[in-house]
């Protein structure tokens, strides 16, 4: 009776292992276009390009991970001595315009899109379904070692650029974006692009459901951000 209880339980432990082994992805902003002062005469819009430019050059040292097994992923900034309260305003501003700040979740089994927030001093998970709108090109080209597609996604009003590699099918990618034939592998955001530069398999990961805060549908949370920018800027 012995021998069984132990055989089960070292079994145990290794189905448990295995299901918390998967893959773990960097990824480092490789461009992102200088601001340029248009009005030098202007100290104001001087000063406000200048803090722009220093949040882009915060930004260039960010070293994003993305974690991901059969079903799960989440992605976010790696864990670092100043990724906290303390953290420097330049950094807070240059994730704020990569739209990077907080964790993305992603749970394809039950459909589940999760994004950490914090706003106004109170934390929010919002809640979205997984549910992408890409179009597929025929454009390829090799990023990082592996052949990839262009996929857009249009997205308020832009067109968001994603490259992905059918080489690794995972449905995930960085800054929540997945539902493609293979794991994204850059982003073309603005005037960033967010890229791939490691990546390593069967390798330990722990993966949580984010319990931060209160959970929010994307439609009230969305409604919500409009309904404080229209008070910020309402004009009497």
């Amino acid at each position: 009776m012995k021998k069984v209880l132990i055989f089960c339980s070292i079994l145990f432990l290794s189905l448990s292992f295995y299901a918390q082994t998967g893959t773990i992805c960097h990824y480092k902003i490789v461009e992102f276009k200088k601001f340029e002062i248009k009005k030098p005469g202007d100290e104001t819009h001087r000063y406000a390009i200048e803090t722009l430019n220093q949040a882009r050059e915060a930004s260039l040292e960010f070293d994003f991970v993305l974690q991901f097994n059969d079903s799960v992923s989440s992605f976010q900034l790696v864990d670092r001595m100043d990724n906290d309260v303390n953290m420097p305003g330049s950094a807070k501003i240059g994730l704020a315009m990569i739209g990077s700040s907080g964790e993305f979740y992603q749970n394809t089994k039950s459909g589940i899109w999760l994004k950490t927030s914090e706003t106004t001093g109170k934390k929010y998970t919002v809640q979205d379904s997984i549910d992408f709108d890409w179009v597929v090109t025929k454009k390829t080209k090799i990023i990082s070692g592996f052949t990839c597609f262009k996929a857009e996604l249009p997205e308020n009003g832009t067109i968001k650029e994603v490259w992905f590699t059918p080489q690794i099918p995972a449905s995930f990618g960085p800054l929540g974006f997945g539902g493609l034939p293979g794991l994204i592998v850059e982003v073309k955001r603005g005037t960033f692009v967010l890229s791939l530069v490691e990546i390593s398999t069967n390798q330990p990961v722990n993966i949580k459901k984010p319990d931060f805060g209160k959970l929010i549908s994307a439609e009230k949370y969305n409604k919500m951000i409009d309904d404080m920018r229209g008070t910020i800027f309402k004009q009497d």
